[in-house]
């Protein structure tokens, strides 16, 4: 039985990309182990290993102490695996890029190693509010290191490929996108009488919610009984609570922290419309929310920032566009879902299904297979 060996400094159970990774292999009859946070144990043909740190969010020293602390501990798994007995892939997932180094072992043995991109590094720490060019500077060159030292590498849509060859041009990289196997999945029970917005995710400013604040503060009474509910934890959870005081809208605005992914769904029951509306930032333009394939797929209608990244999966006419960062725009775009006629919101969500049909998780899974296949036989 071919061995893969799976990291990825998050929870398995949490990442829906990581585990899809996971779940593909194990159903094409490998066997998997994988060093994470946390994960299940006792699914057949898969080993889990976890860091004993807690993820938190923090300073950049924090953030450098939990790095440091995985990356040491996947050295020392990657070599005890490497040395005990020769796996036949290795799979690394980022950020940060660099972890792809904690394989070194692997390397030495040619064993091909799979690097997934999921974020760039240097966006992502502008997005956060780091302003060093000297950090910068850095992050760019680990990351072109890193995509240099991987056999593969594959990121999540067409425009994050196109920046990351920007800085490596030798480097090939493929596509999987970041789509949920929602084959099975059943509607969202939808209640278009209500007028309740759902988030989930990251709570953070990045990501728009003091903007989704503000638009609600905008529009006073024009959209009756006009609440939002935030599944989800992050930096800003607080913050946001306060400024929701602030806005005079802690009745309309409701914050039910991290749940299991489990109840996610179910705790969006009864919503009118998920909004995913990211700040105008380098991060924001390349964002591609697999919440809102979620939504899509389970027809819900989606408030969302026009990116270019966006728009060139979902044309107009399929989900709500805004312009990001400006509550008077995500305001007109709710007034505008909240004027439409059921049949016209119904329209809407076949033409934004028909759009997700040609990158569903069907597509991209062959496409996943299709990397593992040539890493592994070397073509």
């Amino acid at each position: 039985m071919a061995v893969a060996l799976v990291t990825s400094h998050s929870s398995l159970t949490m990442d829906p990309r990581v585990r899809r990774t996971v779940e593909t292999l194990l159903d094409e009859g490998w066997s998997v182990r994988a060093l994470v946070l946390d994960g299940p144990r006792d699914v057949e043909g898969l080993s889990v290993a976890t860091v004993p740190i807690r993820r938190r969010q923090g300073s950049l020293l924090r953030y450098l102490f939990e790095y440091g602390v995985f990356f040491v501990t996947a050295l020392g798994w990657f070599t005890w695996h490497v040395i005990r007995s020769k796996p036949d892939l290795v799979f690394v997932n980022s950020p940060p890029d660099a972890f792809v180094f904690s394989a070194i072992s692997a390397k030495l043995r040619r064993v091909p190693v799979v690097l997934d991109v999921h974020d760039p590094m240097p966006e992502l720490l502008v997005a956060k509010g780091g302003r060093s060019r000297l950090l910068r500077t850095l992050l760019e060159a680990q990351e072109r290191w890193s995509l240099r030292f991987a056999d593969r590498v594959i990121t999540v849509h067409e425009p994050l490929r196109a920046l990351l060859q920007r800085r490596s041009p030798d480097v090939r990289i493929d596509i999987v996108m970041n789509v949920p196997d929602a084959e099975s999945w059943e509607p969202i029970k939808r209640d278009s009488e209500s007028r309740l917005l759902v988030f989930a995710g990251t709570v953070a400013y990045r990501y728009g919610l003091d903007d989704v604040l503000a638009a609600m503060e905008l529009l006073g009474g024009q959209v009756p009984n006009l609440r939002l509910r935030v599944i989800g934890d992050g930096e800003d959870l607080n913050r946001l609570r306060a400024l929701a005081h602030e806005k005079h809208l802690k009745d309309e605005v409701e914050f039910l922290g991290r749940i299991p992914y489990s109840e996610v769904m179910e705790a969006q029951s009864g919503a009118w419309a998920g909004v995913n509306v990211p700040k105008p930032d380098e991060l924001g333009e390349l964002s591609f929310s697999n919440k809102i394939v979620e939504w899509v797929a389970t027809r819900l209608p989606v408030v969302a920032s026009r990116t270019s990244t966006l728009e060139s999966y979902f044309p107009d006419g399929t989900l709500v566009y805004v312009a990001p960062g400006m509550p008077e725009e995500i305001a007109g775009g709710l007034l505008r879902l909240h004027r439409l006629e059921d049949a016209q919101v119904e329209a809407m969500l076949d033409a934004a299904n028909a759009a997700l049909s040609r990158i569903a998780w069907p597509v991209q899974r062959a496409a996943l297979l299709d990397v593992i296949g040539s890493a592994v036989t070397g073509y």
